[in-house]
């Protein structure tokens, strides 16, 4: 009896681990304007509704903001005697890492003066998972395919086919070698997921992580909003100016 109790803990356990969202990180460098040295002990923090999670540079000038639930945020930078910058919008996808561009901190002009800038859109190959097929939200907000997220999938990445019973074959293997998840959960489809849910939707076709254990199709990770999700969405709109 002991060994069964046990046993369920253990499941239980288990399963509330695997449930939870898989969560990303932010990476940067922060550099004195002055002399573009590295700067040390500079301030970096995201807001989570009321709450700040942030970090501080290390003497790199290095700053790593984590555990981040998938979503946009914006990333504010202050240091004692430098104009405070705000960066809005930038997105922290599924077990991933952001990679933000160079910050240089100011002390021209008036001092306590808030400096909203916007990152730099670099399409580059990501280095942390190079097999990554990702569309985001703003991505998928006009897209013709949205109220299927099965259709989605043959927009996120080459080489995959739906079959005419919503059947999803990656590369050409089997349907059942797909592995899906939603929000963290293992699911055997996507269908019944309402497309203006999605905050995220990541498809490998090759090169999976080993966290996913032995698949030989391909793995899709779905990650739907939450409440924090549209408020930073729409906070980092505020901050672009689009909205008044």
């Amino acid at each position: 009896m002991k060994k069964q109790i046990n046993l369920i803990i253990i499941l239980l356990f288990s399963t509330t681990l695997f449930s939870q969202n898989t969560p990303g990180e932010i990476k940067g460098k922060v550099f004195d304007g002055e002399d573009s040295t590295e700067l040390i002990g500079a301030h970096v923090y995201v807001n989570v509704g009321n709450t700040p999670i942030g970090t501080s540079t290390n003497i790199n000038g290095k700053f790593t903001i984590k555990p981040l639930d998938p979503g946009t945020y914006t990333v504010t930078i202050s240091f004692m005697g430098k104009q405070t910058i705000k960066i809005p919008g930038i997105k922290v996808n599924p077990n991933e890492i952001t990679f933000m561009s160079d910050k240089y901190m100011s002390i021209d002009g008036i001092l306590g003066k808030v400096f909203v800038i916007e990152e730099e859109k670099i399409d580059l190959i990501n280095p942390e998972n190079p097999t990554a097929n990702i569309i985001d939200a703003k991505q998928l907000k006009h897209s013709p395919a949205l109220r299927d997220p099965t259709t989605l999938l043959q927009i996120a990445a080459p080489g995959i086919a739906v079959g005419g019973n919503g059947e999803v074959y990656i590369r050409g293997s089997r349907s059942d070698a797909v592995q899906y998840f939603v929000d963290g959960v293992k699911t055997t489809s996507l269908q019944g997921v309402p497309g203006s849910s999605i905050q995220s939707l990541t498809v490998y076709t090759g090169g999976v992580p080993a966290m996913y254990g032995d698949v030989t199709g391909g793995v899709v990770i779905l990650q739907t909003k939450s409440f924090f999700d549209l408020y930073r969405e729409r906070q980092a709109a505020v901050a672009l100016g689009e909205y008044e």
